[in-house]
């Protein structure tokens, strides 16, 4: 209602309880997220997706995997290539563990690592209070946010917005004032932030900056 966006957490678990409302046959799951990582062994798990039964096939389901989120139920069947509107995706197996890959530039990547352990909700919110409150977390000195156009992806990492086409054409713009920051957020995120120089001196720290409002200052002052 505040138009503030959510992280995998607050997205799927809201999903989760849409689909159980409707009858859907729901379990919670955690994964380990390998984009752009290299798993030395000790990642920890900091993700969160849906594994939703339905009659003989399992699928999972996830709405908060911010750049590379599905766009359709993936079938829980290890090899088998499945296209979305948003991508080609495959789940294999390897021992007890599944992984969540995705089809970039015609190379196979890997997203995340889980089993079909079923986490409780007390679960997730260990883990999501982990997320949100460790020092050393992305999401404690970072700005990601994402979303899903007809026919692109939309990306934001701190001072870079980015327009991914299905064509695999790409747009990048960076972003150098808060001023902008704040416009990118609104449109086409829609997410709308609080007005107030706290929040635009922390999203100058981000981007490395002064905030628009100290520069005004600064400027006026000679």
């Amino acid at each position: 209602h505040a138009r503030r966006g959510g992280y995998c957490f607050e997205q799927n678990l809201l999903f989760g309880r849409a689909l159980s409302a409707l009858g859907f046959d729901v379990q919670r799951l955690a994964a380990r997220v390998l984009w752009q990582r290299s798993d030395d062994g000790s990642l920890p798990r900091t993700h969160m997706l849906l594994k939703v039964q339905l009659g003989e096939h399992a699928y999972l389901c996830d709405v908060g995997f911010g750049g590379l989120t599905l766009t359709a139920p993936v079938r829980l069947e290890p090899d088998v290539e499945q296209s979305t509107s948003h991508g080609m995706f495959r789940v294999p197996r390897e021992g007890g563990e599944l992984t969540l890959e995705a089809r970039v530039r015609g190379e196979w990547r890997p997203l995340y690592r889980f089993d079909l352990q079923a986490q409780r909700e007390a679960d997730i919110e260990v883990l999501s209070h982990y997320v949100s409150t460790y020092p050393a977390s992305p999401f404690r000195s970072r700005i990601m946010a994402a979303l899903v156009g007809d026919d692109c992806r939309y990306a934001l990492r701190d001072g870079q917005f980015t327009i991914y086409h299905r064509d695999e054409r790409e747009e990048r713009t960076p972003i150098d004032s808060v001023t902008r920051l704040r416009a990118v957020l609104e449109k086409p995120f829609g997410i709308s932030l609080p007005a107030g120089e706290a929040v635009d001196t922390a999203l100058a720290g981000v981007l490395g900056t002064s905030s628009d409002s100290e520069g005004l200052r600064e400027g006026s002052s000679g």
